[in-house]
């Protein structure tokens, strides 16, 4: 076993001499290196002090890995043993240490749970996602796991499930949630008020699961950017999960680091949409029956029709109905729920165009938009392209020479042909009809 490690540890150590431009550096970062075991696929090595491992990670990081996978194989994790300081002083760390603790952990909020996410087309794919992280944290292709969307549309709620979901599941798992605001103060007051940044570090990177809520709050901060830098490699080399949410995709984040960035990317992007029309209708109906009030079916269809941009704005628009009900002692009616949504969210009519049914209706069946007004006519995309003609025609101002225009230059009795075909579906075919009312739902109509 140690011929092994030792012959293992020479490729390394030739690896990294072969790729590093300056002798120096190898000497002075590498060869003081020193392997202690390997146990499965978990390499213990010996470094001279805690600042190594920082540099290793943070430096070198993309030649460190790959030099240490060709020496020992694909999927290796390191364990660091780093020389140990004076009884006293050590003690004086551990009693930092939880102090620190106290103030670094912002406590996962046992509220959020996978139970009480409701799913619609609109953040399936991060819930399917999410629920994989918990069956193999740190071991699938999404790590990181980077989740965006507008605000209140359920990133937090879903990241916080998934710490929950495997603190429950794994007893002593170490599972963090910290905002960006609160790391980037977390590491001014280690770095700048109590000048101990090894505190800060050393906590970051014993954990199991780290995540951070809005990264984009990091853009232009640069040394809390590097900070983070470190942890994550550090946590990747070690299999641990890493799961990052913002509000806008990583394409568009302003003031990162380059190197920050390519991380971001290195796992799964996944989108949680605004909520469509379902999910509104889903959740409100939760919310209703946990407040225990009586609210009209006109009332309900008002507010999912025009609370829609996020779930914040439709629990908001029910709490003020509720609140003004009280306060001026009167049933909530239509022209209460008109007054008050006009307040909080704006009910303006929108209008609804061609284009638009036609990009949903191809995400609806997944079918490609070119299919859909193509002249192919494979029984699935014919249906698919009639149910655009007959929306179209019942939803939009177009005439049907227009519409007709916009499915591939087809002529007017065309659409009225798609039109009469759907109709006579839909009285006949219950299947279709629930189609038909989720199609209806995601153009929020």
């Amino acid at each position: 076993m140690e011929s092994s490690l030792s012959s293992s540890w020479g490729i390394f150590l030739n690896e990294m001499s072969t790729h590093l431009s300056n002798p120096r550096e190898f000497n002075i970062w590498f060869k003081p290196l020193e392997p202690v075991s390997m146990q499965g696929n978990v390499l213990t090595i010996r470094v001279p002090s805690q600042d190594y491992s920082y540099k290793l990670e943070g430096d070198y990081f993309d030649l460190f890995k790959a030099a240490l996978e060709k020496a020992f194989g694909e999927g290796i994790n390191l364990k660091y043993l780093v020389p140990t300081v004076n009884p006293a002083t050590r003690r004086e760390e551990v009693a930092n240490t939880v102090r620190q603790e106290e103030a670094f952990v912002t406590h996962l909020d046992r509220r959020m749970l996978f139970g009480n996410f409701y799913q619609s087309i609109c953040n399936r794919l991060a819930y399917t996602v999410a629920q994989s992280i918990v069956e193999q944290p740190g071991e699938t292709a999404f790590n990181p796991l980077f989740i965006f969307g507008a605000s209140g549309v359920g990133k937090t709620h879903l990241m916080h499930a998934i710490g929950n979901e495997l603190v429950k599941k794994k007893p002593g798992y170490k599972a963090v949630y910290v905002p960006a605001q609160t790391f980037k103060r977390q590491f001014v007051e280690a770095t700048i008020t109590t000048k101990k940044p090894e505190l800060f570090f050393n906590y970051y990177q014993n954990i199991d699961l780290l995540l951070i809520d809005d990264i984009q709050e990091f853009s232009e901060a640069i040394s809390t950017q590097n900070a983070f830098f470190q942890i994550f490699n550090h946590l990747k080399m070690l299999g641990k999960q890493i799961v990052i949410t913002s509000d806008r995709c990583p394409a568009d984040l302003k003031g990162m680091e380059d190197r920050l960035y390519t991380r971001l990317k290195w796992g799964m992007t996944v989108e949680i949409e605004r909520p469509d029309a379902h999910l509104r209708r889903e959740i409100l109906t939760a919310k209703v029956k946990e407040a225990g009030v009586n609210i009209s079916e006109q009332v309900f269809n008002f507010i999912v029709k025009h609370a829609k941009d996020n779930v914040r704005d439709l629990e908001g628009a029910l709490t003020s109905l509720m609140a003004n009900a009280i306060y001026c002692n009167e049933e909530i009616s239509m022209e209460l729920a008109e007054k008050v949504l006009s307040q909080t969210v704006g009910v303006e009519e929108r209008k609804i165009n061609v284009p638009e049914i036609l990009e949903v209706v191809s995400r609806y069946y997944n079918i490609e938009e070119s299919d859909i007004v193509s002249r192919k006519r494979k029984r699935a995309i014919v249906q698919a392209r009639q149910v655009v003609m007959y929306l179209s025609k019942e939803l939009t101002e177009a005439s049907l020479a227009a519409i007709g225009a916009e499915m591939g230059g087809r002529d007017h009795s065309t659409v009225i042909y798609a039109d009469r075909a759907i109709r006579d579906l839909l009285d006949t075919d219950t299947k279709f009809q629930a189609e038909l009312k989720e199609i209806r739902d995601l153009l929020e109509v």
